[in-house]
């Protein structure tokens, strides 16, 4: 079912779960963070880095940059 509402044009990619906003002209859509073309609208949670380094939920999670992700990418 495609989302709705004001995170529509929001994507997660599957394999770094990183959070990115995708323009509708875009023919190829590639996560920003690690390149993959695996993404998908179909996500929920959201997670926000500010600092990585001195952050225990980045650290469990493996976050090593500042930004957006989703908790669960199907």
């Amino acid at each position: 079912m495609p989302r709705r509402g004001p995170l529509a044009s929001f994507m997660a990619c599957r394999k770094c779960k990183t959070i990115f906003q995708v323009r509708e002209k875009e023919r190829q859509i590639k996560c920003p963070n690690c390149g993959s073309t695996d993404v998908s609208d179909d996500w929920s949670g959201l997670i926000i880095i500010f600092d990585p380094e001195n952050s225990i939920v980045a650290q469990k999670l493996g976050i090593k940059k500042p930004g957006r992700y989703a908790i669960k990418v199907r």
